[in-house]
């Protein structure tokens, strides 16, 4: 069977003929518009098509996506999540680098007590309240026989980097003598920059380790960071800032030493 094409309809002449008539006053229309009214642009309102309702096309109320929030982590879903040698390395070398901070942090404030050096009284005062503000974090949050062996393996892992602690100090000297020349009592400039260096490998170190948990998790996670370490960084700036080192191929070798000397301490626990 054959169907009958359109236009044989007996209703398609009567549209035929009403669109013809309505296409010409829309043209008489149109010319009107254009010899009354002038074109402004800047009064046209665009609205960008993904701030539009998605009922506009559809008729169905679609919620936007929400971004992905971050979630915290505790130390035993932390744990639980990777292997233990490599949980205990994201674990423990940061807290063996910031072993070194606090090294670094009593040296300064000596060494300004020593040659009272009464222009850096306010910051030294402030370092040694962050410093006893984090020891007595540490020993509140750890049982009393875990603290102990916390700071027994500090002290171990100082005691392994001794050579190296001082081969740091002296390249760090030479990076100022280059770049500043001779600066009097050097050795306050010396270990700002050192601690500086050292917060700025556990700053990054953090951030990697935040990616690998997102891997694993296939969601944000983020880890705050430690609290007295930004404050540390924050005195110690405004002590650097005067003789700066950029960080260089030697200056991070050097704190790269000490992370290696971290991982291998780890090692010898497992």
């Amino acid at each position: 069977m054959k169907y009958p094409k359109i236009s044989n309809y007996p209703s398609f002449d009567m549209l035929s003929g009403y669109q013809g008539q309505m296409a010409e006053l829309d043209s008489i229309r149109v010319r009107e518009m254009m010899q009354n009214q002038e074109l402004n642009i800047d009064k046209i309102q665009f609205t960008p098509p993904h701030l539009e309702s998605t009922t506009l096309f559809t008729g169905i109320q679609v919620k936007q996506r929400e971004p992905m929030q971050e979630r915290d982590l505790s130390t035993e879903e932390f744990l639980n999540l990777f292997e233990r040698k490599e949980s205990l390395k994201m674990a423990y070398i940061p807290h063996f680098i910031t072993q070194c901070v606090v090294y670094y942090l009593d040296l300064l404030v000596a060494y300004a007590r020593d040659n009272r050096l009464s222009e850096y009284k306010k910051q030294t005062r402030r370092l040694k309240e962050i410093r006893k503000e984090y020891m007595d974090s540490l020993e509140k949050e750890m049982p009393p026989k875990v603290f102990q062996k916390f700071l027994a393996q500090r002290d171990e892992y100082l005691e392994s980097c001794g050579g190296n602690l001082t081969l740091m100090f002296f390249t760090f000297g030479n990076q100022i003598l280059k770049y500043h020349g001779r600066v009097k009592h050097e050795s306050v400039f010396c270990y700002a920059n050192i601690i500086i260096a050292f917060i700025d490998y556990v700053e990054d170190f953090d951030r990697q380790v935040n990616k690998r948990i997102a891997e694993k998790l296939g969601m944000p996670c983020r880890n705050h960071g430690d609290a007295r370490l930004t404050a540390i960084k924050s005195v110690c700036m405004g002590i650097k800032n005067q003789y700066p080192i950029e960080p260089n191929d030697q200056t991070k070798l050097c704190v790269s030493v000490m992370a290696n000397k971290a991982s291998a301490m780890i090692n010898a626990m497992l």
